[in-house]
């Protein structure tokens, strides 16, 4: 869960916002122009956003491995090696 909050209000009540932040859990999304512009979030779900981008990038590479030995395979198949 989360609460909004625009950046001048942010500013004005950081503390507010950061203790809200820690006895509650909800994330705060802050906002500029009505627009959401970053979030203050725990450092346990901040581990966890990095955890999962970090697990992204494995799958990614690891796809992307297998993608080139099937390539490779492929290509020597079509170049009489196979």
């Amino acid at each position: 869960m989360y609460i909004e909050a625009n950046s001048i209000r942010l500013r004005e009540n950081l503390r507010s916002y950061l203790d809200h932040m820690l006895s509650t859990g909800d994330r705060v999304l802050i906002t500029r122009h009505g627009k959401p512009v970053a979030a203050l979030v725990s450092p346990k779900d901040l581990n966890a956003l990095e955890k999962v981008e970090n697990n992204r990038e494995i799958f990614m590479q690891n796809r992307h491995d297998a993608k080139m030995r099937e390539f490779r395979a492929m290509k020597e198949v079509l170049d009489g090696e196979g």
